[in-house]
């Protein structure tokens, strides 16, 4: 029979002086378990037929735990069962206990036109115990979630996984125990629109001079998201006049503005957009005729 595991037995024992074990080198598996016994019943007999147990009771000096080797099966017909190895090698260290924050991370793309919006998770820590070493050697919690081509949000039961400071996944280490391995993440996904900037411009310049009817809106469209049904009732950015007001003026006006500033509830910029418009109206002298 190959590769037998090992139960291991009373662990409980050590846990109550708050101590944890880490076996070491797999020794919690027999590699090769021999069973002398008549040829009929060596070949009725399953890896599962083999019970193989440690008691950590009887644990040594040397942090050994010998491996006892029965069999549930026509254990009367066996003369002897043996294994490659002897012992379950052990590690004993002081449990330790880590609370994380749970990073969330989206990878694809959503489908063109849309951008992800908030990230939210139900629960944002886990709490991880085992042996010190190992639990000093997780640096992260994370989960991760898939938004290829989507055009709408997505609600999802993710995996936590832990992470060492080389950013390498540890989460499938025996030796760790964590009080929760999934969290509710939600990912919102929102769709873009594009809308031009307008403006509006109040007074009147100085004697002698008047807008020449010239504007420049830089830039003049801006890409902006939030929820469709806000969306659908923002055809335009507004800046007010009374935000361009050229009264008395005898040079242009040059004005930049937080795009923020104008947006209507609900609306954001894009990813990527310029936060500030530049806007620029021109004054000039009042033409006079020569006679």
């Amino acid at each position: 029979m190959n590769n037998v595991p090992v139960k291991m037995l009373h662990t409980d024992m050590l846990e109550s002086e708050g101590k944890v074990c880490i076996v070491l080198d797999d020794t919690d598996t027999i590699p090769v378990v021999t069973v002398n016994a008549p040829r009929s019943v060596v070949d009725a007999l399953e890896a599962e037929n083999i019970v193989a147990t440690a008691d950590v009771e009887d644990i040594t000096a040397d942090n050994t735990v010998p491996i006892v080797l029965t069999t549930n099966k026509y254990s009367d017909s066996i003369t002897n069962i043996s294994g490659s190895i002897g012992s379950v090698r052990l590690s004993i260290e002081d449990e330790e206990r880590a609370t994380l924050g749970i990073e969330a991370t989206v990878v694809g793309n959503v489908a063109e036109n849309y951008q992800i919006g908030s990230i939210s998770l139900e629960q944002n820590q886990v709490r991880v115990k085992g042996p010190a070493s190992v639990v000093r050697s997780v640096n992260s919690a994370g989960v991760t979630v898939d938004v290829s081509g989507s055009e709408s949000s997505i609600s999802t039961n993710a995996e936590i996984h832990l992470y060492d400071e080389e950013g390498v996944d540890i989460s499938t280490d025996k030796h760790l125990t964590l009080n929760i391995d999934k969290v509710m993440v939600r990912v919102e996904v929102l769709p873009l629109k594009e809308v031009p900037i307008k403006i509006a411009v109040s007074g009147t310049p100085a004697d002698g001079y008047r807008l020449n009817g010239e504007t420049a809106v830089e830039p003049g469209r801006v890409m902006i998201t939030g929820r469709r049904s806000v969306l659908e009732n923002v055809s335009e950015i507004s800046i007010p006049s009374t935000d361009l007001n050229v009264r008395g003026r005898n040079k242009d006006l040059i004005k930049t503005f937080k795009i923020a500033d104008y947006l209507p509830d609900g609306v954001s910029l894009a990813d990527g957009e310029l936060d500030s418009v530049k806007v620029t109206v021109e004054i000039v002298p009042t033409a006079t005729e020569e006679e």
